[in-house]
């Protein structure tokens, strides 16, 4: 793992549909990116990716916690690019939601998952790259980290200023 520096990692001085707006606009220009660790095959990164970012199955995450995962967004495609990284892997079953003839339905599956780890500005950053089945594609599928502080931001106090004359 590469320890690029050791500030800490804060969320970004925005409110919650700021910061989801500026997540929202960095993920879209991603795209899909070549990956070394899997012989230049590459990730897709889709709506669904990003919504996971916001849901954990159908439970909404906290404002908070999107946030935290939000300012990581820029940091994904230098991990995954990354010849040298940490990788885990894991494969397990798991329920996906399908829609079928507009009927959404629940399909038992095998999926592989990869775990790419790096720390960066002494945040512990992992992000999550999934495929579902033998037949599918690589997806992004999630980015946490440890140690990002909530930036509140600074509240202005309005004063008056008393002339002296």
């Amino acid at each position: 793992m590469v320890e690029l520096n050791s500030k800490n990692m804060k969320t970004w001085s925005l409110g919650y549909t700021k910061a989801k707006k500026k997540a929202k606009t960095i993920y879209s220009k991603i795209g899909r990116i070549q990956c070394p660790a899997f012989g230049g095959e590459h990730v897709s990164f889709t709506s669904e990716g990003f919504n996971h970012l916001m849901r954990k199955g159908r439970l909404p995450r906290t404002k908070n916690e999107q946030k935290k995962r939000f300012v990581l967004i820029p940091y994904i495609e230098q991990i995954i690019k990354n010849p040298k990284a940490v990788i885990l892997y894991e494969r397990r079953e798991t329920k996906v939601i399908s829609n079928r003839h507009g009927e959404k339905i629940s399909i038992q599956s095998i999926a592989d998952f990869w775990t790419f780890v790096e720390i960066i500005n002494g945040c512990r950053i992992k992000v999550v790259i999934r495929k579902i089945s033998e037949k599918g594609n690589k997806h992004f599928f999630s980015v946490m980290g440890d140690k990002i502080k909530i930036n509140r931001g600074k509240k202005i106090k309005n004063t008056i200023k008393k002339s002296r004359n």
